[in-house]
C-alpha cells in the first residue's frame, strides 16, 4: 500500500507542477527550501476559489472577515503559551544525522494518530516495526527532544518578536473593539484567511505540510449559557455527519453515520453550539468539494486532547497520496485565551451577559489551512489512464471556466472566437481563454488536465447559423447551442449543476 501511494504521490506532484498548478520547493533556482511553495497560476485561481467559498459559507454563518497583523511581539506569545508549548517531537537519525518529526514519521507509514504518544511510546513504536531514517536508511537515536515551531524576528532594533503560527490568536486580540462593533450583543463570530508560519522540522508532504501556509479560521465568541441555547441549532439537528469519538475508537470501531441530535444524545458533543460548528465544518468541506466518502470527524482521545480544550473534533480526508489526513480541527476553547491575554495584559476581557453580568466569554474555534483542501482536491480528483488525463475538479471552483477554441484561424473563425471570449471576460465575469493551437482534439486534452469544465468550438457552421460546439469535459458529450444561449448555457453546467444533454438547443 506504502508503495502505491508513493507512485501516485510522485505522478500527482510531477503532473501540478507541469501543469502550472504548484511549483517548487522554492526558490528552485537556488536548489530549493523545504515547506515553501510557489502557486502557480492554475493553482493560485484553484486556491482563490477555494478560498472565496469559504468566505462566502462563513459570512452566509453570520461570521465577518478581519485581517490581523502576522508579525507580533514575544508578550503575546507568552501569554498565548505559544513559546513554552508549541513544540514538536524530534528525532534524529544515527548516521546521516537528518531531523525527523517523531509523530509523522510514524503516521506516514502506519495508520495510526500518534501525536499524542509519549516520547517512550515514539521511540518504542519506532524500533518494534523497524521504521528507518528515510533519507539514509539508518535507524534513529533513542531519543526524542522537543523542537520549537515558532519563526523568531526583531522588530525596529530590540523588539523580541515572532511570526504567527496560525491566525487564531491576533484574532482574538481585538475582542474590546469586537464587542463595540456588535453593539455588545453576543454571540458573533469573525474569522481571518492569511498566511501564518511555523518552523517544521523536516516537511515532506508537499503543501499538505508547509513553513509558510494559509490558515482560514472562524471564531465563534458566546456566553457560557448560549452553548445550550443555540437558534441555529434546530436547522442542523437532523444532519447526518461520519462520526469518530473517542469511545468507539478505544473499541476499534469505524466511524458512524449519525445525526447531530443523536450526537448530542449520546454526549458525543457536549453542547449544541459546539454541535453546530462541527456541522458547518463538515459543510464546509463538503461545499468545497471534498466526496463525502472522503471525509471522517474523529474526536480526540482524553490524552490527546489540549488542557484547555472543553472537546476537540479533528475533520479528516482520505488522500491517495498520504492516507487519511487532518485538515481542520474544531475546538471548544472555553475561556483559556481572552483569560490568559487579560492577565499579562493587565486588561479586562469581558463583556455583559442578558443579565448585566460581566462574564468572559468562551470561544469556539473552526480552524484549518486552506492549503490542504486545495491539495486534496487535486490529489482525489486527478485521473490517469492509458486513454486519457483529466483532472475532475468540482466545476464551480475549476481555474478556468470555458476554453473557447476556433476550428481553423482562417476565415474569420478565429476573429470570432476572440470577440466570444472577450465578451464571456467582460460581460459575464468568467474565467475564459482562448486557444487555437494544435488540433481540436489535443486541445480538449489540454483542457481536460487543466480541470476546465466546458469548451467551445467556434466552425464554419457558426457563421452559417450563429450555433456553436459546447463540450462537457467529463462525459466528452458535446452538444450544439445558440451563441446567445452561450451564457446562460454555461452558468447552467458550472454553477447549477445540470446535465449538457439537459441544455436546450
Amino acid at each position: 500500500m506504502h508503495k502505491e501511494r508513493k507512485k501516485f504521490q510522485e505522478q500527482l506532484i510531477s503532473f501540478i507542477q507541469q501543469k502550472g498548478f504548484v511549483w517548487g520547493p522554492e526558490p528552485e533556482l537556488y536548489g530549493g527550501l523545504a515547506g515553501f511553495y510557489t502557486y502557480a497560476p492554475l493553482g493560485k485561481r484553484l486556491k482563490n476559489n477555494v478560498e472565496n467559498k469559504i468566505r462566502t459559507i462563513f459570512q452566509k454563518n453570520d461570521m465577518w472577515e478581519v485581517e490581523c497583523p502576522t508579525v507580533m511581539q514575544k508578550e503575546v506569545w507568552q501569554a498565548s503559551g505559544h513559546l513554552g508549548n508549541f513544540t514538536d517531537p524530534l528525532i534524529k537519525c544515527s548516521k546521516c544525522k537528518s531531523n525527523f518529526r517523531a509523530d509523522k514519521i510514524i503516521e506516514e507509514k502506519h495508520d495510526v494518530v500518534a501525536d499524542a504518544f509519549s516520547d517512550k511510546q515514539l521511540i518504542d513504536f519506532i524500533e518494534e516495526n523497524k521504521i528507518k531514517c528515510p533519507t539514509c536508511g539508518s535507524e534513529f537515536n533513542k531519543e526524542i527532544t522537543e523542537h520549537n515551531l515558532m519563526m523568531k524576528t526583531t522588530i525596529g532594533t530590540d523588539i523580541e518578536a515572532y511570526n504567527r503560527p496560525e491566525t487564531a490568536t491576533t484574532t482574538y486580540l481585538p475582542f474590546t473593539r469586537y464587542v463595540d462593533y456588535f453593539r455588545k450583543k453576543l454571540p458573533f463570530g469573525v474569522f481571518q484567511i492569511g498566511k501564518a508560519y511555523r518552523n517544521e522540522i523536516s516537511p515532506r508532504q508537499h503543501v499538505m505540510r508547509m513553513r509558510e501556509f494559509t490558515q482560514a479560521e472562524g471564531q465563534m465568541f458566546v456566553f457560557p449559557e448560549q452553548k445550550d441555547n443555540w437558534k441555529r441549532y434546530e436547522n442542523i439537528s437532523d444532519c447526518r455527519l461520519p462520526l469518530w469519538p473517542y469511545q468507539m475508537q478505544e473499541n476499534d470501531e469505524k466511524p458512524k453515520d449519525m445525526k447531530v441530535k443523536d450526537a448530542i444524545k449520546n454526549r458525543y458533543f457536549k453542547n449544541k453550539a459546539y454541535a453546530w460548528a462541527v456541522n458547518l465544518s463538515y459543510v464546509l468541506f463538503t461545499e468545497i468539494g471534498i466526496p463525502k466518502e472522503n471525509i471522517r470527524l474523529r474526536q480526540h482521545t482524553l490524552d490527546e486532547r489540549a488542557f484547555y480544550a472543553d472537546d476537540a473534533w479533528d475533520l479528516e480526508i482520505k488522500t491517495n497520496s498520504f492516507g487519511w489526513v487532518e485538515c481542520c480541527g474544531i475546538h471548544d476553547r472555553a475561556d483559556y485565551d481572552l483569560t490568559q491575554h487579560a492577565k499579562a495584559s493587565g486588561k479586562k476581557l469581558e463583556a455583559m451577559d442578558e443579565n448585566n453580568i460581566k462574564i468572559v466569554p468562551h470561544i469556539i474555534e473552526i480552524a484549518f489551512g486552506t492549503d490542504r483542501p486545495v491539495f486534496a482536491l487535486l490529489d482525489i480528483n486527478y485521473k490517469k489512464n492509458d486513454e486519457r488525463t483529466i483532472l475532475t475538479v468540482p466545476k464551480d471552483i475549476a481555474p478556468i471556466n470555458v476554453a473557447v477554441f476556433p476550428l481553423v484561424k482562417k476565415e474569420g473563425l478565429a476573429e470570432i472566437a476572440e470577440g466570444l471570449t472577450d465578451d464571456l471576460i467582460e460581460n459575464h465575469g468568467l474565467t475564459a481563454i482562448y486557444d487555437a493551437g494544435g488540433s481540436i482534439g489535443r486541445r480538449y486534452a489540454r483542457m481536460d488536465e487543466k480541470g476546465t469544465p466546458v469548451c467551445i468550438t467556434v466552425d464554419f457552421e457558426t457563421k452559417e447559423n450563429n450555433t456553436v460546439t459546447i463540450r462537457d469535459r467529463d462525459t466528452q458529450e458535446q452538444k450544439r447551442i445558440k451563441v446567445e444561449d452561450i451564457p446562460k448555457t454555461i452558468d447552467d453546467i458550472i454553477f447549477r449543476g445540470k446535465d449538457i444533454t439537459d441544455v436546450k438547443k
